[in-house]
C-alpha cells in the first residue's frame, strides 16, 4: 500500500495529528495545513483521538494553551479507541517490525485508528508514510 497523496476534501473525515494541530495553531507559516484543518473543521469532518489529545496537552505550554486545547477537542468527532484497536495496534507494529520499521506504541495506535475509522490521516511527519507503504493507511502529508 501506498500513502494516498489525495486532497482532504475526498476523505469523509480527516484527523489531523498532533504535529498537524500544532502548524494549526502556529501564528506563522503553514497555510496549506492551516486551510485544510479549517475545511474539516467547517465543514465538521474534523476528528481526533485519545492518543492525540495526550500528545496536545502535553505540549501545551501555559493552563490557558491547555484549556483551549481541551476546548476544541470536545467540538471534534471523536475516534473511539477499544480493545480490538489495541489488538489490530500490535498486529501492525509486529509486521512492521519484521519488515524493519520501528515505531512507536503512540503512533501505532494512531495509525490503526485512523486506517479503522477509514480517515484521511493530516500529519506533517514523514515516518506515517512509512507506516502508510506497509498498510492501509491513508495519510495527507503537507510536507509534500
Amino acid at each position: 500500500m501506498s500513502p494516498n497523496p489525495a486532497p482532504p476534501d475526498l476523505a469523509y473525515f480527516g484527523a489531523p495529528l498532533t504535529s498537524g494541530w500544532i502548524c494549526f495553531y502556529a501564528r506563522k507559516g503553514f497555510e496549506e495545513i492551516k486551510n485544510t484543518i479549517s475545511l474539516l473543521l467547517d465543514e465538521d469532518r474534523a476528528a481526533i483521538a485519545g492518543p492525540v489529545l495526550i500528545e496536545l496537552i502535553q505540549g501545551a505550554r501555559t493552563e490557558k494553551e491547555k484549556e483551549d486545547i481541551q476546548g476544541c477537542a470536545k467540538g471534534l468527532n471523536w475516534l473511539e479507541v477499544s480493545d480490538n484497536h489495541w489488538h489490530k495496534a500490535a498486529e501492525l507494529a509486529f509486521g512492521l517490525r519484521r519488515r524493519g520499521i520501528t515505531t512507536s506504541a503512540m503512533d501505532t495506535i494512531i495509525a490503526t485508528l485512523a486506517i479503522e475509522h477509514d480517515c484521511l490521516l493530516l500529519h506533517k511527519d514523514a515516518h506515517f508514510d512509512m507506516i502508510a507503504k506497509h498498510s492501509y493507511l491513508r495519510c495527507y502529508n503537507s510536507l509534500h
